[in-house]
């Protein structure tokens, strides 16, 4: 038996979809008209896990998001500019806001503060100003305005690969990179 050349596979893999095409509607009905039984890949395309162009898959909402696929070599070595370097700064930025770090800050600055003024609430108010003055109200400021740009940065990051605000598009590109 001879073996296909490289250049004949090549030219037989291209045309395996237009075949493909007029072959199922053969085999599925007995006549090229016929539309055979597409039904179900349609209903498919849309799945959430499907890699179709379905208006619901999560894939197709996610964009540029699904550049989350790329291999931790690719990551590491992107430019910032690329889909996949914009994919490494949200990974890197929302790492940061989930290690609780942030907000453990805010929390410890809070338990500082609540200490220095305890009863802050039943202060006057040029002494509540005063208590959001002094260094324990300014470390409390600070760390909540770290954390509050840190969000928002992930959330830009995350606005720069997909265009979809949808909770559960964020949650399969942080599965990807997870993966």
């Amino acid at each position: 038996m001879k073996s296909l050349s490289k250049f004949a596979l090549v030219g037989l893999i291209a045309l395996s979809p237009l075949v493909a095409a007029n072959l199922s509607g053969a085999v599925a009905g007995g006549r090229p008209e016929s539309p055979g039984n597409s039904e179900s890949a349609h209903e498919n395309a849309g799945s959430e896990h499907s890699n179709g162009n379905g208006n619901g898959s999560l894939a197709s909402q996610a964009g540029g998001g699904n550049a989350a696929h790329a291999s931790e070599q690719g990551l590491a070595h992107a430019s910032d500019k690329s889909m996949v370097g914009k994919v490494r700064a949200y990974a890197a930025l929302d790492a940061a806001v989930e290690s609780g770090e942030l907000q453990q800050a805010v929390t410890d600055a809070q338990a500082d503060f609540d200490e220095a003024y305890p009863d802050f609430d039943e202060l006057t108010e040029d002494e509540q100003a005063a208590a959001l003055d002094s260094p324990e109200g300014q470390a409390l400021a600070d760390a909540q305005a770290a954390l509050d740009e840190a969000v928002g940065d992930r959330d830009a990051a995350l606005a720069a690969i997909t265009k979809s605000d949808d909770p559960a598009v964020k949650a399969y590109i942080d599965a990807l990179l997870a993966d």
